[in-house]
């Protein structure tokens, strides 16, 4: 794609404002008629947001500042009539009186995150006011955050799916369902590491075998669209489903989504998501006729059911001799220390495929049970 590009501009951060700004400047003297900003990473949402701006693309920055801080995200979806769960802003965790009084104001269990994180990073689920407490003040040494801004918000319970879309205003070139096999919480949860029955990953629903739900998850998508502002742009939305069947908004990202949701949606489509998403952005209103791989598809990240260090990793002859095998990608190596405290501490993604509802089920289950990750703890000092 690089080689594709008129110009190429290099800068030392997302983050580092006057580069960026210099690269608009010289965005805008070489070519005035630039239509769009394209993000294609969590990370970079912002940095994209503020060229955007200075070029005059958008109208309202702040709405695009919501893909990333998910206060004003769920500010902007809820103020637009699409239900979330109750929240507030926490924006100085290292003030615990503060923090207490937050707390007053939430039921519990709840969920404490970076209000501009990504994934299930730094998140924790919290049951009481001591807990919160004790997790709001490991935020002020927690590694990798710019912001050390928080949200805190209801915990929900039910079943957790992700919509990824690419969008032309009302349009979308793809839209897919899938459904995780639990929640992402539940698979840090106490009884999750040690228990390799618990399967981390997702599997795509049809629209043939689920024609209501795509209906309803495409109405929420599109009012979550508008409540953003967001018209030409891949989408990751992350949605729940509660046990009296009501749809509760969860997140949505301007970007595909990550650890093996791009090679599932790559599978389910039948080409590069990556290409497909660039095509969407660059030409618009492009229609993908999804040719899938397999009639029933599931990505799963293959994890050790403890913490320590990667004794050894599945080999290509294990992943050539598991059924239904699509793709994987080998994210560690022998020698990395897991610490198996956040969803988001990849090992091992797979990409399973298979003829029938039940047939992928049982494959799954099988390539959990069979490609491990296996892990030691570091010997007890004396």
């Amino acid at each position: 794609m690089l080689a594709r590009a008129a110009s190429v501009h290099t800068v030392s951060s997302y983050t580092a404002l006057e580069e960026l700004a210099t690269v608009a400047a010289d965005l805008r003297l070489s070519d005035p008629t630039i239509e769009s900003v394209v993000s294609y990473t969590e990370y970079s949402q912002l940095g994209a947001t503020y060229i955007s701006s200075m070029l005059g693309l958008i109208s309202e920055p702040i709405r695009h500042i919501a893909a990333r801080d998910k206060r004003l995200m769920k500010h902007f979806v809820s103020s637009a009539g699409v239900p979330t769960a109750p929240f507030r802003s926490v924006p100085d965790p290292s003030n615990l009186i503060e923090v207490r009084a937050i707390a007053a104001e939430i039921n519990f269990p709840a969920v404490l995150k970076p209000a501009a994180g990504s994934g299930t990073e730094h998140t924790s689920k919290v049951h009481d006011v001591e807990e919160l407490c004790e997790a709001a003040e490991r935020f002020q040494s927690a590694p990798g955050l710019d912001s050390r801004k928080l949200i805190l918000e209801e915990f929900i319970e039910g079943d957790e799916f992700h919509v990824d879309a690419a969008w032309d205003g009302e349009s979308a070139s793809f839209f897919l369902v899938s459904q995780y096999y639990v929640p992402r919480l539940a698979t840090i949860s106490d009884d999750a590491p040690g228990d390799p029955g618990v399967v981390d990953g997702s599997r795509v629903l049809s629209r043939e075998d689920h024609t209501a739900l795509y209906e309803e998850l495409m109405t929420m998508n599109k009012a979550v669209n508008g409540a953003l502002k967001i018209d030409r742009a891949v989408t990751h939305m992350e949605v729940f489903r509660t046990r009296d069947g009501k749809w509760v908004f969860s997140e949505i990202a301007t970007r595909i989504g990550g650890a093996w949701i791009p090679q599932l949606l790559s599978q389910a489509i039948g080409q590069d998501i990556w290409a497909v998403a660039a095509d969407s952005l660059l030409n618009g209103r492009i229609v993908v006729e999804p040719r899938p791989s397999a009639p029933h598809l599931a990505g799963v990240h293959l994890r050790p059911t403890k913490p320590g260090t990667i004794t050894s990793l599945p080999s290509e002859a294990d992943f050539a001799e598991t059924p239904g095998m699509l793709d994987y990608r080998v994210i560690r190596a022998v020698g990395d220390n897991v610490q198996m405290e956040s969803a988001s501490e990849y090992c091992v993604f797979a990409v399973i495929g298979a003829d029938t509802a039940e047939q992928l089920e049982d494959r799954v289950l099988t390539a959990n049970r069979r490609l491990r990750v296996e892990t030691a703890s570091a010997p007890a000092v004396d």
